[in-house]
């Protein structure tokens, strides 16, 4: 047949009917509903008509996906298996959404960090790559082995000897990779790489041919640090510890001397509650030039067990996986929010988000959007921080900065997503991108 005629017998696709296309849509995959609407403009109008479908640009939270014999107990990360639960769906009339997919990218890999549509994976060896599941675009980053002193383990685990290599040094979890800048990004990749005991380290590429092609471990101020977030920020590299102690360092200078320590807020959430029952978050103010830090503070669960309190114990949903931070095992009562003034010499206390914003925190690397006019939803609500992989054990959390007392972030509600039984990794929030046209 010529392609004349089969151009003249082809059905017209284009001018599919937006009902039948939201029925074929009804039996896609999380990843092919966000390439329908790149197909042609029809289609893409239809997508916008259908207040149900997940949507790009739509806080998506990212869960661990039923296997492929629909077994809710997840045994390993073979199969790629992911669940998308758009949390702004509730306000569109069909309650909340949730979408199941397999990505090629995600087989034998766990997610261990992620900035909008990308991903960082890693898998039980500690290769770490990058990961846009919805364009199928992967960038492998360095292997850790590149710092000195450093060996890969298994159980994404690296090993750092002593000098000279002939004694064992400590054993290091890998816990996040804080991606600071996509491959999408005009200068490219940076990421930041958190693990337990107290190494920190990072790599980053520029365009073209002269990206590095190594991991930079940054110098410590002390022997018993211990980090547990980073974020990159106005040329410099930003970490606070367990403790609450925040340190920073060049980029320029490629992070090689020693960390300048930023004086942190005072806070009466850590003198009332120990630093045991913290846990510290950084991100960007709204305007993106500013340093914020985020504390959560609650009770210990034992404790809470002696007095009768109905709860559920945080280490029942987490025993199983495959990166968890086991110093996040308090249960959650309320968080407070500092910002860092331009000049950096004084703190002060966050208690609004300009009013239509929302910030989204946990192992994906912080972001706002504008929640009112733009989502229409009541799920989604602004002044509020939505945290992912709660200290307890919940898919997240939503603490209110308008609510409590002196500015103490009230806990407003916690909520479980995943269908998964003992899942082997964390909820983290993600942003579905655009499939380019």
């Amino acid at each position: 047949m010529s392609s004349s005629s089969s151009a003249a017998t082809a059905p017209p696709w284009a001018d599919l009917l937006p009902e039948l296309c939201d029925l074929v849509m009804e039996h896609l995959d999380p990843i092919t509903i966000l390439r329908f609407p790149a197909v042609c403009r029809g289609w893409s109008e239809a997508c916008e008509e259908n207040p149900r479908l997940l949507r790009a640009g739509a806080p998506a939270l990212l869960t661990p996906g039923l296997d492929p014999d629909g077994c809710e107990t997840e045994s390993n990360v073979d199969a790629g298996a992911f669940c998308l639960h758009d949390v702004s769906a509730a306000g569109g009339g069909g309650g909340r959404r949730s979408f199941f997919g397999e990505a090629e990218g995600l087989k034998g890999r766990a997610w261990v960090g992620g900035n909008h549509g990308w991903l960082a994976t890693a898998d039980w060896r500690c290769d770490v790559e990058l990961l846009n599941p919805v364009t199928g675009a992967r960038v492998r980053l360095p292997s850790f082995a590149t710092i000195p002193g450093v060996e890969v383990e298994v159980n994404f685990h690296v090993v750092a000897r002593t000098a000279g290599g002939y004694s064992l040094g400590k054993f290091h979890k890998i816990l996040k990779v804080a991606l600071c800048r996509t491959p999408s990004h005009a200068d490219g990749h940076l990421a930041i790489a958190i693990f337990s005991g107290g190494l920190l380290a990072f790599t980053a590429a520029g365009g073209g041919d002269k990206g590095e092609c190594r991991w930079t471990a940054l110098k410590n101020a002390a022997a018993d640090v211990s980090y547990m977030d980073a974020i990159a920020l106005d040329g410099k590299l930003y970490a606070v510890d367990e403790l609450g102690r925040l340190y920073s360092w060049d980029i320029d200078d490629g992070a090689m001397t020693e960390p300048t320590v930023v004086q942190g807020p005072e806070n009466d959430e850590m003198s009332r509650y120990g630093t045991d029952l913290c846990g510290f978050y950084l991100a960007a103010s709204v305007c993106g030039q500013r340093l914020m830090l985020m504390c959560i503070h609650g009770y210990d669960v034992a404790r809470a067990y002696l007095y009768g309190r109905r709860s559920r114990c945080w280490d029942s949903r987490v025993w199983s996986r495959l990166v968890f931070d086991d110093r996040r095992s308090f249960c959650e009562l309320g968080m407070s929010l500092h910002e860092l003034d331009a000049g950096g010499g004084s703190w002060r206390r966050v208690t609004d988000l300009g009013g239509d914003r929302a910030l989204f925190l946990g192992a994906n690397y912080p972001f706002y959007l504008t929640v009112r006019h733009r989502f229409g939803s009541a799920d989604l609500e602004a002044d509020c921080v939505y945290l992912s992989d709660t200290p307890y054990g919940y898919d997240t959390a939503i603490f209110d900065l308008k609510e409590g007392i002196g500015g103490d972030g009230h806990i407003k509600q916690q909520l479980y997503y995943s269908l998964v039984a003992d899942p082997l990794q964390m909820p983290m929030w993600f942003v579905p991108t655009d499939y380019p046209h």
